[in-house]
């Protein structure tokens, strides 16, 4: 099994927004502050793919040359049409009668955009993530946010309510149960990530549960954060399995993701209590 870190592109986001939401005292403050003037930062946008025997499965989509910026949070997108996940896919030699499924940790544009190279694979989503979508919220959002097909009708996941290490659910996405989904909620009420578990370590793909190693270490609510009540929840479950299991954690906007990954740096054992 083999696990690849596809770049598609940067993100340039304000340094307030991975300030976070909570910080500004909620999401409309939070809005309110990102069109003031602040500096922006970039940030790579890391799609997943691992090899498996089972079938390639990848995970999250990254962004498309179509995408260019959004107004709502002031974030701008740089991606080249040889960034897209498509292209990069051919690079490595894998085509699409590879792919097993595409699994979207969740729905938003720099996760998901990339879904349109995908027309015949299934697509799994959280249940969450699908009632956010058809939301009369949700659809707003995402008409202003994200570029899905017209075809974009992805499966639920069934998770099991099922103790999982330090998660209460979780959905085995291999038959061997080598590659699993468990429920992160808090940066969206149906964020899921994946772990992937290899020659005795544990590949942590945590979409945007934080925005580098150091947020998850300081349980920091960064960025923008739909379900606040949950998400300080899930910090402290995602930091409790890196400190019993050797974890590499792989957030898909650290700037250091791609060479943890390739150097197998796990998660240091940190003092922080974790209740």
């Amino acid at each position: 099994m083999k696990i690849h870190a596809i770049q598609t592109g940067i993100v340039q986001v304000k340094t307030a927004f991975l300030a976070g939401s909570a910080k500004a005292g909620g999401i409309l403050p939070f809005l309110m502050r990102l069109h003031r003037e602040y500096p922006y930062v970039d940030l790579p946008i890391y799609a997943w793919v691992i090899e498996h025997p089972d079938g390639v499965v990848v995970v999250d989509t990254g962004d498309t040359y179509s995408t260019k910026t959004t107004w709502l949070i002031q974030s701008r997108r740089i991606v080249t049409p040889e960034q897209e996940i498509g292209a990069q896919l051919k690079m490595l030699g894998i085509g699409k009668k590879d792919i097993a499924k595409v699994v979207l940790t969740h729905i938003h544009s720099d996760h998901a955009d990339g879904v349109k190279h995908f027309p015949d694979t299934p697509i799994w989503i959280s249940q969450g993530e699908y009632k956010n979508l058809h939301s009369v919220a949700g659809k707003v959002l995402n008409r202003m946010t994200v570029e899905l097909p017209t075809w974009f009708n992805p499966q639920l996941i069934p998770m099991k309510q099922e103790r999982f290490a330090s998660f209460d659910a979780h959905y085995p996405l291999t038959q061997s149960g080598d590659v699993i989904a468990v429920p992160t909620p808090g940066h969206t009420p149906g964020h899921i990530s994946v772990i992937v578990i290899s020659e005795g370590k544990h590949y942590f793909l945590a979409g945007d549960v934080t925005y580098d190693e150091a947020g998850l270490i300081h349980q920091a609510m960064q960025g923008p954060t739909a379900a606040p009540a949950q998400q300080p929840d899930t910090l402290a479950r995602v930091l409790r399995y890196t400190q019993t299991n050797p974890t590499v954690y792989l957030p898909s906007h650290d700037h250091a993701s791609a060479q943890r990954l390739t150097d197998g740096q796990i998660v240091p054992q940190t003092p922080t209590q974790i209740h």
